[in-house]
């Protein structure tokens, strides 16, 4: 089923979503802390007969939370309501998991004339309320740490959330009855956690405060209570009252998604469902939007106006994504229009079909790109990873490229790199204990302190300008383990770069430059005389040394 990514503009906040299907309109809503990244398989099924919208609630995925200290079930509906209507959709059903439930119930009691139907699976009910203090202790703080000991605590919560409940009182009477989900899963409810940083307590605690069986005298719609043998909320089915719509829903996903979906029919939505409208710009905002290549789709950032001057575009180090440039864009934007997008495997961005990482297919996806956006010719502003690219795109489409700055370039000799590849790229595949996300995480910290990072002599030192920031480190390895597959291949493409063979025959003006606190910040990776060099201060000052340069040196 072609599932696809899109975002909505809703009043001053951007709301994404996935969307699959033809039929009637049907509302799907995530458990928390999660995406709609978990809706995907169920979407492969519902879009056989609906069109799905699969949403990420706010305040977690990639929607913008809502600007309200601690909305309630009751506000998270209304933002429902809202974004139906930016999307021109009057009428859903709508599905909710967990978290999801409680909104889809709540949804359908505030806003009747939308919703044909709710189906609540794993509705949340409780045997007693939870006090503020066992909610903050089950609620922990997400606070990076420089020991990246928030991830591991992360994944030991996560892992142990599908084996006891509550999660954190580890006796034989919690354990749960299901199967643990694959390393795949758990390593994506992670990254989410993190993604959603702090704030994920704000949407988590939500249905431990919701009114639960008290919004059922408010129902005016069929609402039905699933409910799967192995849920944590199925041993509270017997505090519903009598008379609510109640289904047991087989344990096997496969047979309960096409039970779901059969109950769903009983009413559906009348409603025509319109095409997806375009995401409006937002003030001190980036443009967020999808570009569709090669059978995925690219997401792609960007700032400005496009017929004023020629824009910059920023290509990222992979691995990682354009997401950690969001603040030197916007600075970068207030002169110049700018544009970045996720290389395919990396970010926000599709794999493609064997997920190739090589600097052919990156500059093949530029261009696309590119010529989407309809964007003529551009300055090239490539980072660590992304300077080799963005020299590999100025000599394969010149036309394209008015300057390049290559930025703190992964410049080595020839030992350098063939030890790099031997021995410099951790195994981040996936793994029960959790230490995959160990291994990026020394990567990216240890590469501050030694080169090669992996060297950890004295001789091998580095010169450290700041405080190594557990905030940034956090960010970075987050980006990076978004598609953990994609990892080991993009540093191999950054090794085994031609440099020698290739800057020579860049003919756009070329500039190699480095902040003083860049990772890459040693002369050891600089290219030799004959580039044109600089070196600037941190953050601000090496940003407008940048702009000055695109001012007074590239045509």
């Amino acid at each position: 089923m072609n599932i696809t990514k899109h975002f909505v503009t809703v009043g001053q906040r951007r709301v994404h979503y996935l969307r699959a299907g033809q039929g009637p309109a049907v509302a799907m809503l995530h458990a928390s802390p999660c995406s709609s990244k978990v809706m995907r398989p169920l979407m492969d099924i519902f879009a056989q007969q609906y069109t799905c919208f699969a949403f990420d609630t706010p305040g977690f995925g990639l929607s913008d939370p809502l600007p309200i200290d601690g909305p309630s079930v009751e506000d998270f509906a209304d933002a429902l309501a809202e974004t139906l209507s930016a999307l021109g959709i009057g009428q859903v059903a709508t599905y909710g998991r967990h978290t999801g439930a409680s909104i889809a119930v709540e949804f359908a009691a505030r806003h009747p004339d939308r919703c044909s139907m709710a189906l609540a699976d794993g509705f949340a009910v409780f045997a007693k309320a939870y006090s503020p203090s066992e909610l903050e202790a089950y609620l922990e703080p997400i606070i990076p740490q420089w020991d990246a000991a928030h991830i591991l605590r992360l994944w030991f919560r996560y892992r142990d959330q599908h084996v006891f409940w509550p999660w954190n009182k580890q006796f034989d009477a919690n354990r749960s009855d299901t199967d643990v989900p694959d390393l795949d899963f758990l390593h994506r409810g992670v990254v989410e956690l993190l993604q959603a940083g702090d704030g994920y307590r704000v949407g988590y605690a939500a249905p431990f405060r919701h009114r639960a069986l008290g919004v059922v005298p408010d129902l005016k719609v069929p609402v039905c209570f699933g409910n799967r043998p192995g849920d944590s909320m199925y041993l509270t089915r017997h505090l519903y009252p009598d008379g609510v719509w109640m289904a047991d829903v087989p344990r096997e996903f496969e047979a309960a998604s096409v039970h779901e979906m059969d109950l769903l029919a009983q009413h559906p939505a009348s409603q025509i469902v319109p095409a997806a409208p375009p995401c409006q710009a937002l003030s001190q905002r980036l443009t967020e939007t999808y570009v569709n290549f090669e059978g995925a789709q690219l997401a792609v950032r960007s700032q400005g106006d496009w017929g004023q001057a020629k824009p910059v575009l920023l290509l990222h180090h992979a691995p990682g994504s354009s997401r950690l440039y969001e603040s030197a864009m916007l600075a970068i934007g207030e002169k110049h229009p700018v544009l970045a997008l996720d290389l395919p495997g990396h970010g926000e961005s599709d794999a493609l079909p064997g997920n190739p990482q090589d600097h052919a297919t990156w500059v093949r996806a530029v261009a696309h790109v590119l010529d989407h956006m309809g964007v003529k010719r551009v300055h090239v502003w490539g980072h660590q990873g992304g300077a080799a690219l963005a020299c590999a795109l100025a000599v394969q489409h010149p036309d394209k490229v008015a300057s390049v700055v290559l930025d703190a370039p992964l410049w080595a000799d020839a030992a350098t790199r063939a030890r790099l590849m031997a021995d410099g790229i951790p195994d981040v595949n996936p793994s029960w204990e959790g230490a995959h996300w160990l291994r990026a995480w020394h990567h990216a910290r240890d590469a501050e302190l030694w080169w090669p990072w992996f060297d950890r002599r004295e001789t091998q030192r580095k010169p450290q300008p700041s405080q190594i920031d557990p905030v940034r480190l956090n960010a970075w390895v987050l980006e990076a383990m978004k598609q953990p597959d994609s990892y080991a291949g993009a540093w191999r493409a950054h090794w085994s770069f031609d440099w020698a063979g290739q800057w020579p025959q860049v003919k756009a003006p070329l500039h190699c430059t480095t902040a003083l606190n860049d990772t890459y910040a040693h002369l050891s990776l600089y290219p030799p005389q004959g580039m044109p060099t600089a070196v600037s201060h941190p953050s601000e000052e090496h940003l407008q040394a940048l702009s000055g340069w695109w001012q007074k040196n590239a045509p």
